[in-house]
């Protein structure tokens, strides 16, 4: 008989010893709140965080790692098998779903089922200063380690792109959300990647302000219009989802067709419009067939107008229009009913600083321009001129290009002045009511039309005298100056009297010996009245022989001296006079006296 090996025997009933890091199966005996234990056919009872089996009941059989033995039961967890068994699991290049779960030196913490994973920031494709915290994304596994995973969703991403650009063609319709709206057009996003919609492509229409037609987060469908395989880059348009308006309106109308079109923007110069969704413009001269632009002030934005469609530009896009040509041209009634030359009085209607329009009849008016108002130059006509007033012209043009007549007033003028002559003494004095004054003279009315020009020279012989006149004034004149031809008049207020010079040389002639009185003294001559409006001139050296180093130590104003004329210089004005040559002239006739009486005579 074999020997017995008591020892052996009590080994093989015995419970199993458990180490560190075996994987075992246990029964639940109980739970509590923080613990449960386990029977894992051992010695000492198996304790599990309760949490770990919160969804296993009493007497169920669970599989679990062990961890370490405490001196009263043997510590195992069945989340540390899981994670294991998972983190075994994943393979490169695998597809995962993770959650942010903090952002960490170089990148990101991201919880892939039981385990964590790290994500560069070189691999997340993120906004760097958006949080990103708790928020799920798909990654694809880069690298896998005995201890570590690397996701990213870089490559994510390119996969996902390449698989959806693989899937669509230009053409396709896709829908997505408006991620950024820019100046010139938005962004979509489409999931995978993002198209651009280009803000000539939202609408048929023009577009000026993006921001006001759409929203971040917006849902928008578009059509692929161009598709970039190897850059990842699609062109999308939302107005091509729609037929061109323009082709509609190609098909459908014509030159000479009546629609009806609504006011978009009113300009100095006429009117943008829209017909049937398609750009229209109507020209200022093309709203009435007089006056478009006083009729420009009767439209809004929004009006409905009639309008004729006149040009249709197909290479712009563009329709013209005119409103006027819905009615019979006035214009054509105009020559047969008035004729070139023919004088006629209206009221005015405008005031430019052109010129003037005036109502001929309802909506024929003419044009008096600012060269044809007078021979004289004319400015500032709102101050001379105002609406109502009745004006006199004559008829002088047709303007069939602006289908306006043209006028003229100082056509009026030319038969008074081929009679000026005959109805003016040019020799005898004229009178007039001064009608403009300026710095340099003054105008003075003879009748309408007719003007006589004095210069301030002219005023007074005395070019210290300042004669103050007003408008409406009437003066006397003298004509001096006539050119029939440029229409011209010039007069003088001063000749209507004696000039000084012609007074004064009436009386005295050179060699002249006469008694004066000095009236002004200055620092080389004197003056000396020869008459109530000429004074002479002594000059220094003419006072006195003597040297006369200041002429008030020998002579005063008011003084009386005897003087003879030595120079008249018409030229000049002037009349130079000589005290010196009065004295040297006495002591000569006193030399030849005692010359005659005390002479030498012939011998006896």
């Amino acid at each position: 008989m074999e020997d017995f090996n008591f020892e052996q025997m009590l080994d093989d009933f015995l419970p199993e010893e458990k180490k560190s890091g075996d994987i075992v199966e246990g029964i639940i005996t109980r739970k509590e709140m923080e613990y449960s234990y386990l029977d894992l056919g051992s010695k000492k009872e198996g304790r599990i965080i309760s949490s770990e089996i919160k969804d296993f009941n009493v007497g169920d059989t669970v599989e679990v790692k062990v961890l370490r033995e405490d001196e009263e039961n043997i510590i195992v967890s069945k989340f540390v098998l899981d994670k294991e068994r998972e983190f075994a699991s994943y393979e490169v290049n695998e597809i995962v779903t993770g959650k942010v779960d903090k952002k960490i030196k170089g990148g990101y913490n991201v919880k892939v089922g039981k385990n964590n994973a790290f994500l560069p920031f070189s691999l997340s494709s993120f906004d760097k200063n958006v949080d990103y915290t708790g928020k799920e994304f798909k990654f694809i596994i880069k690298e896998k380690t005995k201890k570590s995973i690397t996701v990213s969703r870089t490559d994510l991403v390119k996969v996902e792109e390449q698989e959806y650009f693989d899937s669509i063609n230009e053409g396709d319709v896709v829908t997505g959300k408006i991620k950024e709206v820019l100046d010139f057009g938005v962004i979509l996003d489409l999931g995978v990647t993002t198209g651009f919609v280009h803000i000539s492509e939202v609408s048929w229409d023009q577009v000026n302000d993006l921001v006001e037609r759409f929203g971040i987060g917006e849902e928008v469908s578009a059509k692929i219009i161009e598709k970039d395989s190897e850059k990842h880059k699609l062109k999308l348009s939302i107005k091509q989802l729609s037929q061109d308006p323009w082709e509609i309106f190609l098909s459908s109308h014509k030159v000479g067709d009546v629609v009806t079109a609504e006011v978009k923007e009113i300009l100095d110069f006429g009117l943008i419009v829209s017909v049937d969704g398609n750009n229209g413009f109507v020209h200022v001269s093309e709203l009435a067939w007089h006056n478009g632009a006083k009729a420009l002030k009767n439209y809004n934005v929004n009006d409905k107008i009639e309008a004729k469609i006149i040009q249709i530009e197909e290479d712009r896009k563009n329709v013209k229009l005119s409103v006027k040509q819905l009615e019979e041209n006035p214009w054509e009634k105009v020559k047969e009913k008035y004729q070139i030359g023919e004088v006629l009085e209206r009221p005015i209607t405008e005031v430019f600083d052109f010129g003037i329009l005036v109502s001929l009849e309802k909506d024929i008016e003419g044009l008096l321009h600012i060269s044809d108002i007078s021979y004289r130059k004319v400015t500032n006509l709102t101050s001379k001129y105002n609406v109502g007033d009745i004006i006199k012209f004559k008829i002088i043009d047709f303007n069939d290009e602006k289908n306006r007549v043209s006028l003229s007033s100082k056509a009026l003028l030319d038969d008074k002045w081929e009679k000026i002559e005959d109805n003016y003494d040019f020799n005898s004095t004229l009178s007039g009511k001064i009608r403009n004054i300026q710095e340099y003279g003054i105008f003075v009315e003879l009748e309408e039309g007719i003007e006589v020009f004095i210069h301030k020279n002219e005023f007074s012989w005395d070019r210290k005298e300042e004669k103050v006149y007003k408008k409406g004034d009437t003066v006397e004149f003298k004509v001096i100056s006539f050119d029939k031809a440029e229409k011209k008049l010039a007069g003088s207020i001063k000749q209507l009297t004696t000039s000084p010079w012609k007074e004064v040389t009436a009386l005295y002639k050179k060699g002249n010996k006469l008694t004066v009185k000095i009236v002004e003294i200055q620092e080389n001559f004197v003056l000396v009245k020869l008459t109530d409006r000429f004074n002479g001139i002594i000059p220094k050296k003419e006072l006195t022989k003597e040297f006369l180093k200041d002429i008030s130590e020998k002579f005063s104003v008011g003084d009386e001296v005897e003087a003879i004329i030595i120079e008249e210089n018409e030229r000049k004005k002037s009349i130079v006079l000589s005290v010196r040559k009065v004295a040297e002239m006495e002591e000569k006739e006193e030399m030849e006296e005692l010359l005659k009486i005390y002479g030498v005579g012939e011998s006896n």
